[in-house]
């Protein structure tokens, strides 16, 4: 049965904020309508999963999905609205950066005619690597996702059921939700949310930030691969060129052919640009070979707060 709400929460080593965040949660969509609270436990290693099933045993309207390994923030999140069943789906993160007391200005301009709305805060609290990252990944976006507000994405969001139907059809390896969204819609908006996190820390190290921006540049776009074509015709013109002053010195003044040094230099500087190119084709390749076999996205060990149950993504 459909209920007028879903909050969707990836949850990966969160024990100790969960009841403090359902509390919130349950305070504030009480008086949006019906509401369900989904915690998807991303393989967390610090009991998480036995304060989700606390949780769903104190309040029936919490619902525990509980997977078999870490699969990443976006699959966790996938698998969440997998569970769902909102008419209207909310995701957030785990670490009340984003005030739950905000999400009812998503609510509101969702019902306005979006299909989309995301929550952007007015300042980001991270420190210095992470906000050259965010920039980084801001300038990619305006020029990937023509739906992307100011080239921003967010992970507070709210969707319509629609839009989360779309989403669980698609069957990419890799998800990256907010590039699955720019594919379905373009009816996106954007309100400014409180941030209320100052600690300046992030859950995303740099593994995870490399994997989250490997998905970013290579699961929605065929730009590296035309950039790495004008890299090589770049590379092959300024051979010809240099091949011609070489032989120009070489005919008319009589010079030597000199240079050993430079020459080591261009032969490392072009062997390094080309093992790059092939890494970043390889990354192409690879992502075919994982959707060709449809590996699944996520594994649901056991769904708590309702009938248990094993499913895959």
């Amino acid at each position: 049965m459909l209920v007028d709400l879903s909050v969707v929460i990836p949850v990966y080593n969160g024990a100790a904020m969960l009841a403090s965040l359902c509390a919130r949660l349950v305070r504030v969509c009480e008086a949006i309508g019906t509401f369900e609270i989904v915690l998807a436990d991303d393989g967390s290693t610090d009991g998480s999963d036995q304060a989700i099933a606390g949780l769903c045993a104190a309040d029936p309207r919490v619902v525990g999905v509980i997977l078999s390994r870490n699969f990443g923030q976006h699959n966790a999140t996938l698998a969440g609205m997998a569970a769902s069943r909102g008419r209207l789906v909310v995701t957030m993160d785990q670490d009340l950066q984003n005030p739950p007391e905000e999400l009812p200005r998503l609510v509101a301009a969702l019902r306005s005619g979006y299909d989309v709305v995301y929550g952007l805060p007015a300042r980001r609290a991270h420190g210095w690597f992470r906000n050259v990252t965010s920039e980084l990944t801001k300038w990619w976006g305006r020029r990937v996702f023509p739906t992307a507000v100011g080239g921003t994405f967010s992970s507070f969001r709210a969707l319509d059921r629609w839009v989360v139907l779309q989403l669980l059809g698609y069957q990419t390896r890799f998800v990256y939700l907010d590039g699955l969204i720019s594919w379905t819609t373009a009816h996106v908006g954007a309100v400014e949310v409180r941030n209320d996190r100052s600690d300046h820390r992030s859950q995303y190290n740099l593994g995870r930030l490399v994997r989250h921006g490997m998905n970013l540049l290579v699961g929605f776009s065929i730009r590296p691969l035309q950039m790495a074509s004008m890299v090589g015709v770049a590379c092959a013109l300024l051979g010809l060129l240099w091949a011609g002053v070489v032989v120009y010195e070489r005919v008319v003044h009589g010079l030597p052919v000199a240079g050993w040094a430079s020459l080591m230099v261009t032969v490392l500087v072009m062997g390094g640009v080309q093992l790059l190119f092939l890494g970043l084709l390889g990354e192409y390749v690879g992502r075919m070979l994982f959707n060709t076999n449809q590996s699944p996205r996520f594994v649901v060990r056991r769904v708590l707060g309702r009938e248990d149950e094993r499913e895959d993504g």
